[in-house]
């Protein structure tokens, strides 16, 4: 409160009076029992980065005792705002079968960070849950992050969030009889084809109709980024501007809107038998509906 003009401190919120007190009682407990000598009560010390090669060195002011068997924390830096981006993910192969919410940071200079890269260590998360405290909403450990490279934090499942997959319709098409005996095939969906009792079927396509449906009700719209691997001769049809993530992985993102649930439908045509030719996944665009 010092350090606000008399005049203005009957004008600030009640809000932020209590945290200037509270900010103000505890400077005063520092320094007290830093003067009495206290332990873990002392001066802050600076630590000094360097870079040398590929390796940094951190060298701490004057010296420090640690009993045998203890470990001792320093805090390295001190970034009081370090914008993030918030993104729902569907990755089964990395989170399992569910949708995951991250929270997305990069350790440069424009984020508050990237003096230095981040040691292994771990990372805490928690929310202002507007009571004058905090809420944990979770911890991960994270390995050696290099200046201008991305952490990612996974929260885990979010409640507020509903993820399904709902199958529309099923179909076959592209059906190919083969005559036993001899080199022939013929396509049985063609109106002057027979079906021979001496053929078998050689070839056909399954097709599948999906929605991905999400219902969001956090109350703002949120990022979803959904991928999805297929094994086979696949196509992969839908108006959702997918892209191939690998040959076997398609990837699309969506925004989607608060308090509504949103269906993203695509088709997947897997070639079987003799149709199949190749294995990976063919990216086609097509406007598809509801049935």
């Amino acid at each position: 409160l010092a350090r606000v003009p008399m005049s203005e401190v009957d004008r600030l919120q009640e809000a932020v009076r209590l945290d200037y007190r509270r900010q103000a009682a505890k400077a005063a407990m520092a320094r007290d029992m830093a003067a009495a000598g206290a332990p873990g009560y002392a001066e802050e010390k600076q630590i000094v980065k360097e870079g040398l090669s590929e390796y940094f060195i951190y060298t701490i002011e004057g010296t420090e005792t640690i009993p045998d068997g203890w470990s001792k924390r320093m805090r390295s830096f001190n970034a009081e705002t370090v914008p993030l981006k918030v993104q729902y993910r569907y990755r089964q192969e990395q989170y399992s079968d569910q949708l995951v919410r991250m929270y997305l940071l990069t350790n440069d200079k424009a984020s508050g960070l990237g003096t230095t890269p981040l040691p292994d260590g771990v990372v805490r998360v928690f929310r202002d849950n507007g009571r004058g405290g905090l809420s944990f909403l979770g911890s991960q450990s994270i390995q050696y992050i290099p200046i201008g490279d991305k952490i990612e934090l996974n929260l885990g499942s979010d409640p507020r969030v509903v993820f399904e997959l709902v199958k529309l319709r099923a179909w076959r098409d592209e059906i190919w009889m083969k005559l036993h005996g001899a080199d022939v095939y013929k396509r049985v969906d063609d109106r002057d084809v027979k079906i021979d009792l001496r053929s078998t079927v050689a070839g056909w396509n399954d097709h599948e109709l999906y929605a991905q449906r999400i219902g969001n009700y956090t109350g703002k719209p949120i990022e979803l980024e959904i991928r999805r691997r297929y094994d086979g001769h696949v196509i992969f049809r839908s108006d959702l501007d997918p892209t191939p993530h690998d040959y076997r992985t398609v990837q699309f993102t969506r925004t989607v809107p608060p308090a509504k649930r949103t269906d993203l439908v695509y088709e997947v045509v897997r070639l079987q038998g003799r149709n199949a030719t190749q294995n990976n996944v063919t990216i086609e665009p097509a406007k598809l509906v509801l049935p």
